[in-house]
């Protein structure tokens, strides 16, 4: 899992938990569960070269384009989120909004 979905992913259990539907304790063991699931990828120095030519390229945000050539890193080809546009491809990255 690359390090910033894992960020994302505890910030929404972090928004679940503050509206009391879910406890610390469950908070933690759902994350750590996840954790043993998905081993945390980090980006190496050529992941940052990456980000900043995706960023000139498709005019990403600066957190996208690291997103994408994290992903470009780790091997992964289609990245499911609904913050960037459906069907788009950031060089062999495509995107999947889950919720269409």
């Amino acid at each position: 899992m690359l390090w910033q979905v894992a960020g994302e992913f505890l910030a929404c259990l972090r928004k679940v938990e503050r509206k009391g539907l879910l406890q610390p304790e469950q908070l933690k063991v759902n994350f750590r569960e996840v954790l043993q699931l998905f081993p945390l990828k980090f980006p190496s120095l050529e992941g940052f070269e990456k980000a900043m030519l995706l960023y000139e390229l498709y005019s990403l945000s600066h957190w996208d384009s690291l997103l994408i050539a994290a992903c470009q890193e780790a091997g992964v080809t289609r990245l499911f989120t609904e913050d960037m546009q459906h069907g788009a491809n950031y060089s062999g990255v495509s995107i999947v909004n889950p919720f269409l």
